[in-house]
């Protein structure tokens, strides 16, 4: 079930990692799943919010997941799951390539920069994971431009290499 994570952008819809999705006490996000992913419950779901009947009998769902474990096991028994393995470095210089054209072709400033980013800056980018990428690109963007350049080079690129932000706590 290990897929690249989609970010979310002003552009694309994103949806939140099944493995990632956690609730509180009073409300499990994932409780629903088990009605929707039964044929026969999905066809007379009820939402316990909206209150409003729907047919999701034909629906079908896709979830992602970085880590299989961390979703129930009741789940995990009523999916297909599609272990997808990392990009190669020619995938992974393909997918920094789409992320940079995205957000080039997304801002009128984006015209100003090369149509195709130089290898080293793409190099640089093999390492991380999707949505890293796309956080690197973004202040790399910046960092060219705050030296003055229409383009991005490999000091440009600096990948968060912590797991986990520090959170702000009082």
């Amino acid at each position: 079930m290990r897929s690249p994570a989609r970010c979310s952008t002003p552009s694309s819809t994103a949806a939140t990692q099944i493995d990632k999705a956690t609730g509180d006490t009073q409300y499990d996000p994932l409780g629903a799943l088990y009605a929707l992913l039964e044929h026969e419950t999905a066809q007379t779901f009820i939402d316990e919010f909206a209150e409003v009947p729907i047919n999701a009998g034909n629906v079908v769902w896709i979830a992602t997941a970085n880590d299989a474990r961390a979703i129930p096991e009741p789940l995990i028994n009523r999916m297909n799951v599609y272990e997808i393995p990392q990009p190669d470095r020619d995938g992974a210089r393909r997918i920094a390539q789409s992320i940079y054209a995205e957000i080039r072709n997304a801002h009128t400033w984006g015209a100003r920069f090369p149509e195709t980013l130089g290898d080293a800056p793409l190099d640089a980018l093999t390492q991380a994971s999707p949505c890293g990428m796309r956080r690197a690109m973004l202040n790399a963007f910046g960092n060219a431009r705050i030296d003055g350049r229409h383009r991005v080079e490999a000091p440009d690129i600096q990948l968060d290499r912590q797991s986990r932000r520090k959170t702000i706590g009082f």
